[in-house]
């Protein structure tokens, strides 16, 4: 436990961009899948068809599967770094930490159906989509919409708390002042 508050979160980041960057490098230099610009149609000359999915996935393996874990990671690392950090708080963690699992359950739903789908070519039609289809509209948008109600309710304890506003605007009448004492210096 000590090893996870000794990380500090920009070196997390500079760890899942350094992920992210092996991961399309390793996508860009994969053999072309076959099939990727389409197969011929069996029945309409010049017509092409997408061909076999998990006969296209099969070159880069769960190469997109990581790449998202990291691309989550990233932006619910990127919106923790968002709060100052004296106010990085035992609940903040457990909020983030509770978002970023939905985030990361959803995902693992979506992708999983879709290969259940790749492998079976049956899948179960829910709210008139198939499965991975709704984890798509609904979890994907919907996980990190978990966020903003959080910085919504959250605001002003995390966000701009109200001592900092304070602080903030007796910046801003010093800043004031310093610059009517100037003004008053130069007319004289």
């Amino acid at each position: 436990m000590k090893l996870i508050h000794s990380v500090k979160p920009i070196h997390l980041v500079f760890a899942l961009l350094l992920v992210i960057a092996g991961i399309t490098i390793f996508v860009l230099t994969s053999d072309i899948p076959p099939g990727a610009s389409g197969v011929p149609h069996p029945t309409i000359d010049g017509l092409s068809v997408g061909g076999d999915g998990a006969e296209k996935l099969s070159v880069i393996g769960k190469a997109p599967y990581y790449f998202q874990i990291a691309v989550i990671l990233l932006a619910g690392t990127l919106l923790y770094m968002g709060v100052p950090e004296r106010r990085r708080d035992r609940l903040l963690r457990i909020c983030f930490g509770i978002g970023i699992a939905f985030a990361l359950f959803v995902w693992v739903m979506l992708f999983t159906g879709y290969e259940t789908y790749l492998a079976t070519g049956q899948t179960r039609v829910v709210f008139g989509f198939p499965v991975p289809t709704n984890w798509m509209f609904w979890g994907i948008w919907g996980s990190f919409a978990a966020f903003d109600v959080f910085y919504m309710v959250a605001f002003r304890r995390y966000f701009l708390h109200p001592d900092d506003e304070a602080a903030f605007h007796a910046l801003v009448r010093e800043t004031e002042a310093e610059a009517a004492q100037m003004k008053n210096r130069e007319a004289n």
